[in-house]
């Protein structure tokens, strides 16, 4: 018997051959199995945390509303429980015609679907209810991603597949990056303090000065001065509600009525990684976001047929980190560089012009002059205090043993 095993596995330590190969077959049926149990564990408790967030969102949202409620704490949580599971279908767009308006209305139904909800469960003002109404649109944001996580992290155990768990896995720090910041956004719409997106309302204000302001469309005011012999229009959203606003319409009325020689958006941009935060840049086009997208088409179909040149002002941003997160020092320090690019743009246009600038974004808790303006620095210098309290404690929290085991796994 010796002498056959010798001669299978040749001259030497065969015994020793005997174990490798048995390390080897017992590797190839194990290791796939560990590798599985320890990417579910990583990731089960992740959506753990994402979960517990979705849950906070809405205890924060009750909490607020509590006093502005003739509903209990459970009912009003019940209530939650039930509206952050609405789903949006999107518009058939296989024939494109007419895409643009089925878009709007499907934008304007989900809006007014939340601000009904938020007046039926309180008593709140409708300024205050737009902006619980957007805080709740986000903390549904909040709870379809800890569903979707969850649903990927059952299909992983079901199937057993590890590449699908190690696509979600690398997906994870992008996809926590976007569900804390929805989940910060949800008090600071609620309480209406400026987030990253306020940036354009913010310097819109801030140009209004003591201009008198009158509302010209849904949500949308304007004012008008007079800026280096050019007769400028400066329109924002109707601060300090969470509103975005009708832009095209005020735009719109604005053009019908004057012989505008150019339009000039001021918005958040998406930043590259890189690039430094708050820094401003110039370009060409109606700077507007994706939930903006049938307000831009309409906006560029009167540039187009009114020959109206587009200079838009664009303010760098972290889209997964700061647009509806509390705004950060390096973003509101921006404002006097956007003014002075705003009076070159307005100078490169003759003397006499008619010009519209828009301040574009969310305007919460961005009043509509130089003296709300001021108002909203002091509750951005609050609370650029307590996120860099929270990121020190975030900091010192986490032990060793997470540092050491995150340095260590594969996944």
């Amino acid at each position: 018997m010796l002498e056959i095993l010798a001669q299978f596995f040749g001259n030497g330590d065969w015994w020793t051959r005997i174990l490798w190969f048995a390390l080897i077959i017992s590797f190839f049926m194990f290791y796939p199995k560990l590798m599985i149990y320890q990417l579910v564990q990583k990731l089960q408790e992740k959506v753990k945390e994402f979960e517990e967030m979705s849950e906070e969102a809405r205890d924060e949202l009750v909490e607020l509303l509590e006093k502005r409620s003739e509903l209990s704490s459970s009912e009003l949580r019940e209530n939650f429980d039930r509206i952050v599971d609405l789903f949006t279908v999107p518009p058939e767009q296989t024939d494109p015609s007419g895409v643009m308006k089925k878009i709007k209305q499907m934008y304007d139904i989900h809006d007014e679907r939340y601000r009904q909800f938020i007046g039926d469960v309180s008593d709140l003002e409708a300024g205050e209810q737009k902006s619980f109404a957007a805080a709740t649109v986000h903390a549904t944001a909040v709870q379809q991603i800890s569903k979707i996580v969850r649903h990927m992290l059952e299909l992983v155990k079901e199937t057993k597949n590890l590449q699908i768990g190690m696509l979600l896995k690398m997906q994870i720090p992008f996809i926590e990056k976007q569900i804390k910041m929805l989940k910060e956004s949800v008090l600071c719409l609620a309480n209406q303090e400026p987030v990253g997106d306020s940036i354009g309302p913010l310097c819109a204000a801030s140009l209004i000065g003591d201009a008198d302001v009158e509302e010209i469309a849904e949500d949308q005011v304007c004012a008008e001065r007079e800026i280096e012999g050019r007769n400028v229009f400066i329109i924002k959203p109707n601060g300090p509600a969470a509103v975005l606003g009708e832009v095209h319409e005020a735009v719109e009325k604005i053009t019908e009525e004057n012989d505008v020689d150019k339009i000039i958006p001021i918005d958040a941009k998406g930043m590259l990684k890189g690039e430094k935060r708050g820094s401003v840049v110039e370009g060409v086009g109606f700077a507007m976001g994706p939930r903006g997208n049938a307000e831009r088409h309409w906006i560029e179909d009167i540039a187009v047929e009114e020959d109206i040149a587009i200079e838009s002002i664009g303010i760098n941003q972290d889209p997964m980190e700061d647009v509806v997160r509390p705004m950060k020092e390096e973003i509101y320090k921006a404002v006097p560089e956007v003014e002075k690019l705003v009076e070159k743009s307005i100078m490169r246009s003759p003397e006499g012009s008619d010009i519209i600038v828009v301040g574009v974004g969310i305007s919460v808790g961005v009043g509509n002059d130089s003296e709300a303006a001021k108002k909203a620095e002091k509750v951005i210098k609050k609370n650029i205090k307590e996120m860099e309290r929270k990121e020190k404690e975030e900091k010192e929290s986490k032990s060793l043993g997470d540092k050491i085991s995150d340095w260590l796994t594969p996944f």
